[in-house]
């Protein structure tokens, strides 16, 4: 791909040695340097040098100005091992009688090649057969640079794809090469699925989009020539292009999707067909199986800025990816809405592989919320696309519910609450309260007059199916204190608490209660 014989490593002080001009001249000390690069010639014959020299640079020198000062000459020396500069070429007989030996010293340390010239040799042949090798190689790189640009923009332009351009790539500079993102994932490699290791053993360049970094370009190779340093840049603009247009399709598809899912949240569907088939053109697979959370906080959420949106959402994309669904994470309301849907067909593979593999989200995120702890979370029954706004309302129905009668936990289902949701929506208000009245009154009215806290004592009990030890550990409070509670309960009230009918009726009368009056 290459397709110059000509050396484009740069312009080295051997190669300039070799020059028919440099025939006269010899090389004094700083052998170990002649593979500096020679980028500038310039003359040198006034004492304030350290402000102008620039890395690459050859001077030129008769000495005048040092006639009084030798020791400017090994400060010259200094200055351009500091700069990177190519060397010193000096015609030293005219205006000082030798080189100084501290400045031979000095090239030799600092590895700064010093070149005697002939007394009578001209600079401007020197500078113009120096510049014309110099000029000849800028000039093949450009023509290289617009080959190289236009095949490799080329291939964007015809929505080639970015593993086409990396392989590419990879072939002009005869390296592999990655892509990685921001999260440090590989978006592409050549040769294809070539292993990343540390990125520290690489060399890599930041791939920027309107001042924003997207990723990283990294090359394995470690030594670079000035054809592999353009095609490096123009690699970088080509994979910037890139990038920016898979970032604008992303936008547009997370556009298009969040404004699919906000309809799902405020409308129920009209038409199933119609959000199936929406569905599918977002990438949603009509077979799925979706559960819907939501997720509250003290205070309100209001974009995906904030770090527990993050860590959540960082969630929701490795779980999603390990079953192979595309989730939505959604701020509506100032709480986050999660849309999070299931393969039937590969839930049904890992139910039979592991009996322990969870099948649900509800699941992996009840394993999850203890490390969101400022937040609560409802979820809805399981439910297809369609019937999304159904399970949305569900889930706002069981953060509610459960955590007004359970301020202890984080994650409430739908089924836990429906029967009482039921209850406070078909029932009649004025009878049900007579009702509860009857049952709890008692209790209630001891609470109130000593202190105590009977009726939650009363409501945990029954909700964990009379287990001490878990009505224990919602309460704060010791096994035994929950025992003596219970019997105080059993005789305040006269109930017998081992009728499942005494029981129900009390599950029912204290959830009521202790919600109209938390």
């Amino acid at each position: 791909m290459r397709g110059e014989e000509m050396d484009l490593k740069g312009f080295t002080v051997r190669e300039m040695l070799k020059l028919p001009v440099m025939e006269q001249a010899t090389l004094i000390s700083g052998e170990a340097g002649l593979d500096r690069i020679v980028q500038y010639v310039d003359i040198w014959e006034v004492p304030d040098i350290g402000n102008w020299l620039r890395e690459g640079e050859m001077v030129l020198t008769t000495g005048y100005s040092t006639r009084n000062n030798p020791s400017l000459l090994t400060e010259m020396i200094e200055q351009l091992a500091k700069v990177n500069g190519a060397g010193v070429a000096i015609k030293p007989e005219r205006f000082i009688p030798h080189i100084p030996q501290e400045m031979i010293d000095k090239s030799n340390q600092h590895q700064v090649p010093i070149i005697q010239l002939p007394i009578g040799m001209a600079y401007i042949d020197i500078t113009y057969n120096v510049m014309e090798q110099i000029l000849n190689r800028q000039s093949v790189l450009l023509k290289r640079s617009e080959e190289v640009n236009k095949a490799l923009t080329g291939l964007v332009l015809n929505n080639k794809g970015i593993q086409v351009v990396a392989d590419n790539v990879s072939e002009l500079i005869s390296s592999p090469i990655w892509i990685i993102d921001k999260a440090g994932e590989v978006l592409a490699s050549s040769p294809e699925g070539y292993p990343l290791g540390s990125l520290k053993d690489y060399r890599q360049w930041e791939v920027n989009v309107d001042n924003k970094i997207l990723g990283k370009f990294v090359v394995e190779k470690r030594e670079f020539d000035a054809l592999d340093l353009m095609l490096i840049e123009q690699a970088r603009l080509v994979f910037s292009l890139e990038l920016m247009r898979d970032k604008i399709a992303a936008d547009t598809e997370t556009r298009l999707r969040g404004t699919f899912f906000e309809e799902l949240i405020l409308n129920p569907v009209a038409d199933e067909r119609i959000t199936a088939s929406r569905g599918r053109q977002l990438g949603l697979a009509p077979d799925w199986s979706w559960e819907v959370a939501v997720i509250e906080a003290d205070e309100p959420f209001y974009n995906d800025e904030s770090p527990i949106v993050a860590d959540i959402q960082a969630f929701i994309r490795k779980a999603s990816s390990d079953r192979k669904v595309r989730s939505q994470l959604q701020i509506h309301g100032g709480r986050i809405v999660l849309f999070l849907p299931s393969s039937r067909s590969a839930h049904m593979k890992n139910h039979a592989r592991d009996n322990h593999a969870p099948i649900f989200w509800s699941e992996e995120l009840q394993e999850q919320a203890s490390a969101w702890e400022s937040v609560r979370i409802g979820i809805g029954r399981p439910c297809s696309l369609y019937e999304a706004h159904r399970s949305y309302n569900e889930a706002r129905t069981a953060v509610s519910i459960g955590f007004r009668l359970n301020r202890g936990r984080q994650l409430f289902k739908y089924t836990e609450v429906e029967m009482i949701q039921l209850l406070l929506e078909t029932t009649d208000l004025v009878r049900l309260g007579k009702f509860v009245e009857e049952k709890i009154g008692k209790l209630a009215e001891h609470d109130k007059e000593n202190g105590t806290n009977y009726l939650s004592t009363l409501y945990h009990y029954l909700a964990t199916g009379g287990s001490l030890n878990e009505t224990s550990k919602r309460m704060y409070i010791h096994r035994n204190s929950v025992n003596y509670r219970i019997d105080r309960i059993k005789t305040i009230t006269g109930f017998d608490l081992g009728s499942a009918q005494i029981r129900y009726e009390l599950y029912l009368c204290s959830a009521y209660y202790l919600l109209n009056h938390s």
